[in-house]
């Protein structure tokens, strides 16, 4: 099997690497939002943002500041509410197991589900790496002595 192209490990990259990167990755995303741009346009000036620029800044202009003031506290009213509510969930459920484990199947069990035998399940089950083949009728087996010898 050739090695992966991709690494997988940024923190073997060096710290040169790491930042050219980050920055390509940047540039890039920046210049994909702006492809959007129109659309987000189109959508804002459908649903009257346009006018609403106008009523606040253009029309009155002196006014602008304190509807700028306005806006920044509504703004920050729902930046806290939201970071009080993301704290009590947080507070809520941290340290609680909420997923129940998966009960451990017998190879009894096992093999039936995979339409095998009980010996290849047994297989499957402890061993770390196995090759699966397939018969003409569609059955799985492993070749248990071509694996362990």
């Amino acid at each position: 099997m050739k090695a992966e192209l991709v690494i997988n490990r940024p923190e073997r990259q060096p710290a040169l690497q790491r930042t050219l990167f980050a920055l390509i990755t940047m540039v890039a995303w920046t210049m994909w939002v702006s492809l959007w741009l129109p659309v987000l346009t189109l959508i804002a000036w459908l649903l009257g943002l346009g006018d609403a620029y106008k009523q606040l800044g253009l029309i009155h202009p002196l006014r602008a500041a304190d509807n700028l003031s306005m806006i920044l506290s509504v703004a920050a009213v729902c930046a806290l509410s939201i970071g009080v509510w993301s704290q009590y969930n947080r507070i809520r459920f941290s340290g609680k197991q909420r997923r129940r484990g998966n009960r451990t199947l017998d190879i009894a069990e096992m093999a039936p589900a995979l339409a095998t035998s009980v010996e290849t399940a047994r297989h499957l089950r402890f061993k770390r790496r196995s090759v699966v083949h397939f018969s003409k009728d569609g059955e799985m087996f492993v070749d248990i002595e071509r694996e362990d010898g």
